[in-house]
């Protein structure tokens, strides 16, 4: 049985005020990490033509009562993203040994100048960004009207703006790339590609720099896992489909009757219009997470309430279906990828020996992460001593003031106020500039000579960027990112946050038990 209910985009705009932030360096690149050029890539052999394989042999997904569904009965769109997924694996391979490259030619240059990466990157490309003038957002705009049909003015202008600010962005940064990689031989060694890669092999010497394949490895290690989760999510829940529409053909059958009208019966004459007490009463338990007062969002409530009783009909009749049949899964999901996430000297509350650690990433300009805060404090809170929280820096690159402000909460940190000074950044997003930081070490009684000596001199920019680039390596990003014990945390919630914790000390218990 096909749901006919699609994604929710109203879920979004409903409990998600403030969305997880991303970079906006494409390929999730960030400063001072520069992207590969599109013109020079580096040369890697290339996967085989795909229009020239023979078509791949079924894989069996599921048996249902003796009859087997095998990916032969998936849509083709989606059977090629399945056939194709060790290809795009491949070529993530491939482009993070670029990325790779592309950040050590940085580091090379920025040693030979004596200045950190991050400053190189400023000075080459950020500070060369030249501003869109009105012209050029006119011009875009209508070279390109078709795809701004009905919305605003202002929003089509900021975010052409923005478009034309990154590709301007991206350009330059090519620009660099190639600079350096003439000044800079790369030569090739082992392919990523290789099957059971040591991770000592050399796959680059970057200006007589060796680049071994450990890193990458590990690098590539969330993005593969991602990979292979939404692929395996996607086939399931296509495979749950059909298991649904084969059980309601067959309970159709049985009944002498036809399948719609169990449907109708079901599902269809089931459902009604939520109340406008009900639509009143939803608004009023999640206002707190909801953009815009109730009139302007009773459409959209309404609808979310009527497509939730919806689901829950379907989901009803699924299990009734499914209660007598013999289904027999032959598809598993990928097994959980933990990390061994460092913790650093990064600032931290409670024990070392804890069985669970929270490890998370966050950019105190990042409204997600200001929503998150309290969430992880009252959480973490009824822990106590059973959890230890730890924090590092992330700072995006759209946010001009996140980097000096991570700077600051390590200098708050080393006159021990780390946690009392990042809940002053979290409520005073708009003002993050330096005075401001410095007028709030004043507020919270820090030595502001000293505070404002490490500032001024980036004594901390360093540790920040150290941060950054263990984040990139486990995979991070948008902010926040949490880890529990090594483990992604994908429900950004306080339950989600309390079912992860309960699970990861649950884990660590078995595992001590069975020592």
């Amino acid at each position: 049985m096909k749901s006919t209910i699609g994604p929710l985009i109203l879920i979004v705009a409903l409990w998600s005020a403030a969305p997880a932030q991303t970079s906006k360096r494409r390929g999730a690149v960030r400063k001072p990490t520069v992207p590969p050029p599109q013109a020079q890539p580096v040369a890697q052999p290339t996967p085989a033509n795909n229009s020239a394989r023979p078509p791949a042999a079924p894989v069996s997904l599921v048996v249902v009562n003796g009859q087997t569904l095998t990916t032969a009965d998936l849509e083709s769109a989606l059977r090629q993203e399945i056939e194709s997924l060790d290809d795009k694996i491949a070529n993530a391979r491939r482009s993070v040994l670029d990325l790779q490259i592309n950040t050590t030619l940085l580091q090379v240059e920025a040693k030979k100048r004596r200045i950190d990466s991050h400053r190189l990157y400023e000075l080459e490309v950020s500070n060369r960004i030249p501003a869109a003038t009105p012209a050029q957002i006119k011009k875009f705009v209508d070279d390109n009207k078709d795809q701004f049909a009905g919305v605003d003015q202002n929003i089509i202008n900021q975010q052409v703006a923005a478009y034309l600010h990154d590709d301007a962005e991206n350009k330059l940064a090519d620009d660099l790339v190639n600079r350096l990689r003439r000044s800079n031989p790369v030569v090739m060694g082992v392919d990523i590609n290789s099957p059971n890669l040591n991770p000592a092999s050399v796959v680059a010497t970057i200006g007589g720099q060796p680049l071994t394949a450990g890193p990458l490895i590990e690098r590539l290690k969330p993005i593969i896992y991602k990979m292979r989760l939404e692929a395996y999510e996607a086939t399931k829940q296509r495979a749950d489909q059909l298991v649904d529409n084969m059980l309601l053909l067959e309970e159709a059958k049985r009944r002498q009757v036809g399948p719609e009208e169990i449907v109708r019966a079901e599902i269809s004459d089931k459902v009604r219009p939520p109340t406008d007490a009900e639509v009143t009463q939803f608004y009023n338990e999640n206002k707190s997470r909801i953009s815009g007062d109730l009139n302007s969002v009773r459409n959209q409530i309404a609808t979310y309430l009527q497509n939730e009783s919806q689901q829950r009909f379907e989901k009803d009749l699924s299990a009734r279906l499914r209660k007598g049949a013999d289904i027999r899964w032959l598809i598993s999901e990928p097994p959980q990828l933990v990390q061994n996430i460092s913790v650093d000297d990064d600032p931290a509350r409670g024990e070392a020996i804890a069985p669970v650690t929270v490890v998370e990433f966050t950019d105190f300009q990042c409204p997600a992460c200001a929503a998150m805060h309290p969430v992880l404090e009252e959480v973490l809170k009824s822990y106590g001593n059973k959890v230890r929280f730890v924090v590092r820096d992330f700072p995006l690159n759209q946010h001009e003031n996140a980097r000096k402000a991570a700077e600051a909460a390590n200098a708050a940190n080393a006159q021990g106020k780390f946690f009392e000074y990042i809940a002053v950044l979290f409520k005073n997003q708009k003002a993050l500039d330096v005075p401001s930081l410095k007028k709030y070490a004043s507020d919270l009684g820090l030595d502001r000579a000293k505070f404002d000596a490490a500032l001024d001199r980036g004594v901390y920019a360093a540790e920040v960027e150290k941060d950054v680039q263990d984040g990139e390596l486990y995979g991070v990003g948008s902010t926040p990112t949490i880890f529990i014990n090594g483990v992604q945390l994908t429900v950004l919630s306080a339950d989600g946050l309390k079912q992860a914790i309960d699970a990861a000390a649950a884990n660590r218990a078995r595992a001590n038990g069975s020592q």
